[in-house]
């Protein structure tokens, strides 16, 4: 009978601090062994990875499943994208109960999803679903979302009740996560803008200002340092949003930041191009933004990339303003972070480790479980071909939303294979799993 029930051989394993050539063997769920030189006989099924790298599994920690994709389609997309964990925002509407959506999700998750996945919570109506957090808690939910802007819709928090939120939070072990952006003052600008006649691209613009989403990340901060709370602010876009970040940085408060492939590498100019097939909030920025972007990540400003996946059914021909935020975006996280990071040296290979795979799970509790390369580690793993050329189109895309931003981009680099708990998941392009076999991940805060 073999030692082992697979082994990936040959590959270069990427971690945070280093790569190194190794054969890594699995037994059941998890990684039993990493050496130089293991013995094919020794394993009932042998992988070669030879010229490929070897990442721990991808988590993307920014999902919203509840549009032409929901929590099955959300996976779909993103195993073919080379993820392997997902944590997705579980969202209670005005009027919702907090607990009962997230008893929902769960329930949905397992029954539909093809990976692991974790929530956090997300709260539109503070007022009522506030004093929720602490029975949502025992749930496996100890990260909530909280609205700066969309006051117009009734979603925003305000400082009274994110204070409140924040200061529960710290109590009971949570962390807070902010869309931070100067809500009123936002809704003050469109109401005056709109007044005016422009062009509505425009107008969406100069309404979202960077000095507004800078304002609200300091003030967010502010507010979890005087109640102690750990934070975490969603979609950073700005070169202005970073100086209160590198300041909370070198006071050792317990804040971290998340920026998106689209920040990275796309402008102004898509929303100009494409009109509400490039409206998300907050809007895109510029050259000198993305440029800005990768230099935090360099430093360590900016802790993870995730995706925001929010993906719509929009047209470029519709009314700009009535066009709901958002874009696709999970399937093409780890290949536009690689090209746009790793090929035009941004980032090293090691970096991409730490903010696709190892940061998430350290921040959200998941570590060693998951983002980790190493002996008791579940065995989920990326194979990644640096040399396999992809061009993105929406038409081999597998999310429902009829468009990709990325729409004609050539990248250098692409997965191959991807294992979840010692199963093969992804092979090229074939999904080998069938819904049901997911496990909920209950997460526990990494302060």
């Amino acid at each position: 009978m073999a030692k082992y029930d697979a082994l990936i051989k040959g590959g270069r394993v990427v971690r945070g601090v280093g790569v190194s050539v190794e054969d890594v063997a699995i037994k059941g769920e998890v990684i039993a062994r990493l050496a130089s030189d293991i013995d094919p006989k020794e394993a009932t099924e042998t992988i070669d990875a030879s010229g490929k790298l070897i990442f721990p599994g991808i988590l993307d920690v920014h999902t919203h499943p509840v549009y032409v994709d929901d929590l099955g389609g959300t996976s779909v997309t993103a195993a073919f994208g080379g993820i392997t964990t997902l944590i997705h925002y579980a969202y209670a509407r005005p009027g919702m109960k907090l607990t009962e959506t997230v008893q929902r999700f769960k329930e949905e998750g397992l029954q539909k999803s093809l990976l692991d996945f974790g929530l956090h919570g997300g709260i539109f109506d503070a007022p009522n679903q506030v004093k929720e957090i602490p029975e949502t808690m025992k749930m496996g939910v100890t990260s909530f979302k909280f609205f700066m802007t969309y006051a117009k819709l009734k979603w925003m928090t305000d400082d009274y009740y994110l204070a409140a939120a924040m200061d529960l939070l710290a109590q009971n072990g949570g962390l807070a996560i902010v869309h931070a952006e100067s809500g009123l003052a936002i809704d003050y600008l469109e109401d005056k803008h709109l007044k005016m006649e422009g062009d509505q691209r425009d107008v969406f613009m100069i309404t979202h200002p960077d000095s507004l989403e800078a304002e609200a990340i300091f003030r967010a901060i502010s507010i979890a340092e005087v109640v102690s709370c750990p934070l975490y602010v969603a979609h950073v876009t700005a070169a202005k949003a970073i100086s209160p970040l590198r300041r909370a940085r070198e006071q050792g408060l317990p804040v971290h930041a998340e920026t998106c492939p689209q920040y990275l590498t796309l402008t102004d100019d898509e929303v100009r191009a494409k009109g509400p097939l490039a409206k998300i909030g907050p809007p895109l920025r510029t050259r000198d933004d993305n440029d800005a972007l990768w230099e935090a990540i360099r430093e360590g400003i900016i802790d993870v990339i995730a995706s925001d996946h929010a993906p719509k059914n929009k047209r470029t021909d519709d009314d700009f303003f009535k066009a709901p935020f958002g874009s696709p975006s999970t399937e093409t996280l780890l290949t536009v972070s690689h090209d746009e990071g790793v090929n035009r040296g941004r980032i090293d290979i090691c970096c991409l480790a730490r903010v696709l795979s190892e940061n998430p799970a350290r921040i959200f509790g998941l570590y060693p479980k998951k983002g980790a390369i190493q002996e008791g580690s579940d065995a989920d793993l990326t194979l990644f071909d640096p040399s396999l050329g992809l061009v993105i189109s929406q038409e081999t895309q597998h999310s429902n939303a009829p468009y990709t931003l990325y729409e004609g981009r050539a990248c250098l680099g692409t997965p191959i294979l991807t294992m979840q708990r010692g199963r093969v998941i992804l092979d090229r392009d074939r999904l080998l799993i069938e819904p049901g076999s997911a496990q909920f991940l209950s997460i526990s805060i990494n302060k």
